[in-house]
């Protein structure tokens, strides 16, 4: 499961860099990793459900959960932490100014 969560991710890789996506580790039926976004800045894990061939998510920060999203189909999954992790309104203006771009 870790290998086709990774694959799926992997669809949108541009999307998942810009979490700052690192050091993965396969869980059993998932995956975690640790991101470094606008909105959050920890863990994230991905479990998936085999009783409702849904995903389970979690966002974790110094141990804490600090955000539980259930039942996230496959096609959500990007989508769902982008916007838990990254996506802020001011997003471009944001990017400018971490990176000194003007």
């Amino acid at each position: 499961m870790t290998r086709y969560i990774l694959n799926c991710l992997t669809r949108q890789k541009w999307v998942v860099l810009s979490w700052g996506f690192n050091s993965p580790v396969a869980l059993n039926n998932g995956l975690r990793f640790s991101v470094n976004g606008f909105i959050h800045k920890g863990l994230v894990e991905i479990i998936y459900n085999e009783g409702t061939d849904y995903f389970d998510i979690k966002l974790i920060k110094n141990g804490v959960t600090k955000s539980f999203m259930q039942n996230v189909s496959i096609d959500e999954l990007i989508e769902v932490i982008d916007t838990h992790v990254e996506s802020v309104s001011d997003y471009e203006k944001r990017v400018k100014k971490e990176y000194s771009f003007s």
